[in-house]
């Protein structure tokens, strides 16, 4: 399943119009679209991130996790999902997801900067 993942970084990507209140409702709202895309045949599935600090007031990297965790789960139960691209605006976000994940997935874990 993790080789069906892959984590890009984008310059410029616009920020959804939504407001959400906690790393878990963004992972729920994501988790939501990707069961839509699946239910209507997509099976190539993308989603974008952004810094989450700004726009929502919660740290990126919580916000990566319970992404991360969600979408993980939904590739699990969804075998049919041949692909999840998961593009993140700009390099912090980029950075939070890219730790998070290497540090579950990774066969050598990354070095943790303080």
């Amino acid at each position: 399943m993790i080789e069906k993942v892959t984590i890009l970084r984008r310059d410029e990507m616009p920020m959804p119009l939504i407001y959400l209140a906690s790393p878990e409702d963004l992972a729920r709202w994501y988790a939501s679209g990707l069961l839509w895309s699946l239910e209507h045949g997509e099976r190539a599935l993308s989603i974008s991130c952004f810094d989450t600090g700004p726009a929502f007031g919660f740290p990126v990297n919580r916000a990566a996790e319970a992404v991360l965790r969600a979408v993980t789960c939904i590739l699990y139960d969804h075998p049919e999902a041949e692909s999840l691209t998961v593009l993140c605006a700009g390099e912090a976000c980029f950075r939070a997801y890219q730790f998070c994940w290497n540090l579950w997935y990774a066969e050598h874990k990354p070095k943790h900067e303080h």
